[in-house]
């Protein structure tokens, strides 16, 4: 995950410049580096303002404008076709140094002369879009560096996060880390909703008919919105997270997921069937157009989103390509919603399908998260798109999921970590990070339902570890418990072996379980495979029932390099099919012989490999390994 480091600083208070952020955030177990600057070094690009704009005389498709820059007017030819008089924006004059090295001068155009430019996002290496001109923010003053109005001069950070912490897959999350240690408290986005005096729940009704896969859904409805461009900070917030801008609502839907760490999805309302959200499993062989435009094949193992008739989602992974927000739509459902994480993780290994949604749903998404990211989002949606938000959310929360409550010893903290800390510290640390506390003989701990991970005593141990300071704690050297374990009989007797065939001549080989089973066809092997579910490809789709192709692959390899003398060894896995769910997996032993052995004495000749060479080796198996006769064929 990446988030820029001005964003990280609207959300938390501290002093540390970026690269004391990464290491104080790294030392606490959220590892983070710093990419580098978020976007390219240009000068002399400021902010201008469109005076006038009149059609070229010599062209259909571009215009003449004089751009006031604060000090003078400068007259450009502009082929943008969003540009009109009144529109403040970003421009290069004469000597401006742009990020793909091109320096501007006054240049003629058609017989007009054009003394700047008037810049797209992609021109000044902002984002790709090349398709517009920038639209700046009215409020601005022509003249004002663009770096300074934008603010631009920021960082880009990366966190490389652990699977166990969902809670810190967002800006609000690391933020919440950032707080805990520096001894401050998070700024929550301040917003205050607006509702007209129309009661969402008279426009849409919610049903989960399977709680199970879709524990709570709760919608909003916002109507006459203007699907358009979002303002800068949306985009720049996005293009630091790796996403693209795509109108203002996908924007704030996006945003918001950065933020909060929330996925949310907004539907054309006027594109459902009916105004009835049902939630409930997908039927066998279902099929379903998403987003993408791919039509896919469901299964009873996922969740769908129906507006009672067909569907327009799976939940928590893709929304569906018949309700999708559009330049045109007018009426808005927004979706918050918390699914459960398996159905999820399925769900998307079965559709071969990944998301920023499904990645934070299927590690564990906070259900008591929904009506603040939902209210979020409604706010965004009427301040920058015109919405109207209907009263109330439309909440369908059948079995409230409560905090965890952990028992913690003081005593138990400090004999784990050999330190010396008192209780009141360690509720410090745990209500920094937002964690519920009751004093008593043990605390009793409120785990925050953001936290899935954290459920036994030891967590919290840990919790409170990495917040005082890995760094802190001493280092132990003396041994504590048992340092040899047992080994078991079945690996003694493996490496035995492995002594032994090297011991005489032989190589270890390591192939893999998995085969090509046209190929095991072609060698006389027809009966049936285990046949793996998700194969990487067509060649590796079965399990082996012997080593005999492993072993080919490896002879064929070597020959077509002309490596014709091998001798080698293998100690692997076969399985063998049976009428139960699992096959019979057992250890084989595989010896191969190829061409001619090698020639260990001066007054000896090299001769080809035969038949004794393998009696010979399985006789000393056989005598060394005490397996007494192994029923060879005699001298």
């Amino acid at each position: 995950m990446r988030l820029n480091f001005g964003w990280l600083k609207e959300l938390a208070d501290f002093d540390w410049d970026p690269e004391e952020l990464t290491d104080r955030l790294s030392l606490s177990g959220t590892e983070s580096s710093i990419v580098g600057p978020l976007f390219p070094e240009f000068t002399g690009a400021i902010v201008g303002k469109v005076v006038t704009c009149e059609d070229h005389p010599s062209s259909d498709k571009l215009k003449v404008c004089e751009v006031d820059t604060g000090s003078n007017t400068l007259t450009t030819v502009c082929g943008a076709p969003n540009v009109h008089a009144g529109l403040k924006v970003a421009f290069a004059g004469p000597g401006s140094e742009l990020p793909n090295g091109i320096t501007i001068a006054a240049i003629e155009k058609l017989g007009v002369k054009s003394e700047g430019m008037i810049c797209s996002e992609s021109e000044l290496g902002l984002s790709e879009d090349h398709s517009v001109i920038m639209e700046l923010d009215r409020e601005l003053k022509p003249g004002t560096s663009l770096r300074e109005a934008l603010e631009l001069d920021d960082w880009l950070l990366d966190f490389e996060l652990t699977p166990n912490r969902p809670d810190c897959l967002s800006a609000l999350g690391i933020a919440r880390e950032i707080a805990a240690l520096n001894g401050t408290k998070v700024n929550m986005p301040k917003f205050e909703l607006e509702e007209v005096d129309q009661d969402a729940a008279n426009e849409i009704k919610i049903k989960i008919d399977s709680p199970e896969l879709c524990p709570r859904y709760m919608a909003r409805v916002i109507r006459d919105v203007a699907v358009g461009s979002s303002p800068w900070w949306i985009k720049k917030k996005l293009y630091a997270a790796g996403l693209r801008s795509i109108n203002n609502i996908v924007d704030i839907t996006n945003l918001v997921l950065m933020e909060y760490g929330h996925p949310l999805h907004a539907f054309d309302l006027d594109n459902l069937s009916k105004p009835k959200i049902v939630v409930r499993r997908a039927r066998q062989n279902e099929k379903f157009t998403t987003l993408d435009e791919v039509e896919r094949t469901l299964n009873n193992d996922m969740v769908v989103i129906t507006d009672s008739v067909l569907p327009v989602a799976i939940g928590g992974i893709m929304g569906g390509l018949d309700s999708e927000v559009t330049g045109s739509t007018e009426n808005l459902l927004l979706e918050s919603a918390y699914f459960d994480p398996k159905t999820i993780l399925r769900g998307g290994k079965a559709l071969d399908l990944t998301s920023e949604s499904q990645i934070r749903f299927e590690k564990g998404a906070d259900p008591n998260n929904v009506p603040a990211a939902c209210d979020r989002a409604a706010f965004l949606m009427g301040k920058y798109a015109g919405g109207k938000v209907l009263s109330g959310q439309v909440d369908c929360y059948p079995k409230v999921i409560e905090p965890v409550k952990i028992k913690l010893r003081p005593a138990r903290v400090n004999s784990i970590l050999d330190t010396d800390l008192a209780a009141p510290k360690m509720i410090d640390i745990l209500s920094a990070l937002q964690f519920g506390v009751r004093t008593g003989k043990r605390l009793e701990v409120t785990v925050p339902t953001f936290r899935p991970d954290v459920t036994r005593e030891i967590d919290l141990i840990e919790e409170i570890a990495r917040i005082y300071g890995l760094d802190r704690i001493k280092t132990s050297t003396a041994s504590g418990g048992v340092l040899i374990t047992k080994e078991r009989e079945e690996d003694k007797f493996h490496r035995t072996l492995r002594t032994l065939l090297t011991s005489l001549g032989c190589i270890e080989a390591l192939t893999n379980t998995l085969i090509d089973p046209v190929k095991d066809k072609e060698i006389g092997d027809l009966e049936g495979h285990v046949e793996v579910i998700h194969p990487v490809s067509a060649e590796l789709s079965v399990l082996r029932k012997n080593l005999v192709q492993s072993f080919l692959n490896i002879v064929a390899y070597n020959y077509n390099r002309r490596k014709t003398d091998i001798t080698f060894f293998e100690i692997g896995k076969v399985f063998i099919p049976t009428n139960e769910d699992l096959p019979h997996e057992r250890q084989s032993l595989g010896l191969v012989f190829c061409g001619r052995e090698d020639n260990v004495h001066w007054l000896s000749q090299p001769t080809e490999y035969s038949f004794f060479d393998l009696k010979g080796i399985l006789e000393v198996l056989g005598t060394e390994l005490r397996l007494g006769d192994l029923g060879l064929i005699p001298n």
